[in-house]
């Protein structure tokens, strides 16, 4: 068995020079921290806000801002598979006592609870929500009977009514080929809008 061969390093030399070697270092190391300091904040790297935290968008509360949690799927075998325990979130049709009114809302079921105990408008505040301009159902027996009385009462809008003809576009690369064919343009567009019931745009 050949004997095992062992190599050794030189060791690193330190090179001892006087303060006045390292005065420029220090200067240019002064001026960039106050640089950093006096630079402006980068967007997109703000504080960490309620608003951010919070929204009304995205699968997460809109009260208390629960939402998914990293786990592991973890098999017999003991692999682990990376998954997202998600927070069980619901569409409510809550009912805001305080302005009689219903606002639908996507919340957890542990907010409900929460919702029960603090109140709604509490709850609002804590998130820093704004109720008032979110969509409602209103509830309010006086204000139910004057729009009655007035006979203005809301319409649900028909998504699906006639909003009118529809418009015809032509685009440049068809008019083109149409003149090269040597067909006249507006003759054939207004003749295809009059057959399927269309306008010219």
């Amino acid at each position: 068995m050949a004997p095992a061969m062992l190599t050794l390093k030189p060791a690193a030399q330190v090179v001892r020079g006087s303060r006045s070697a390292f005065s420029g270092l220090n200067s240019k190391f002064r001026a960039a921290t106050v640089s950093a300091k006096s630079a402006a904040p980068v967007k997109g790297l703000g504080a960490m806000t309620i608003q951010n935290i919070h929204g009304t968008s995205g699968r997460k509360c809109m009260l208390t801002g629960k939402k998914a949690n990293n786990g592991y799927s973890v098999s017999f075998s003991h692999i682990r598979t990376k998954k997202l325990q998600h927070a069980n979130l619901q569409y409510k049709r809550i009912y805001w006592p305080e302005q009689q009114r219903y606002i639908r809302m996507r919340i957890s079921t542990k907010a409900m609870k929460t919702i029960t105990k603090l109140g709604l408008e509490a709850m609002a505040a804590k998130a820093g929500m704004d109720l008032m301009a979110m969509k409602f159902t209103d509830a309010d027996p006086t204000r139910i009977a004057w729009l009655k009385e007035n006979n203005v009462m809301p319409v649900a809008k028909d998504k699906r009514a006639s909003t009118g003809k529809a418009k015809l576009f032509i685009p440049a690369w068809k008019a083109a080929r149409m003149a090269k064919k040597g067909q006249d343009v507006k003759a054939e567009t207004a003749r295809f809008a009059e057959r399927w019931g269309m306008v010219v745009a």
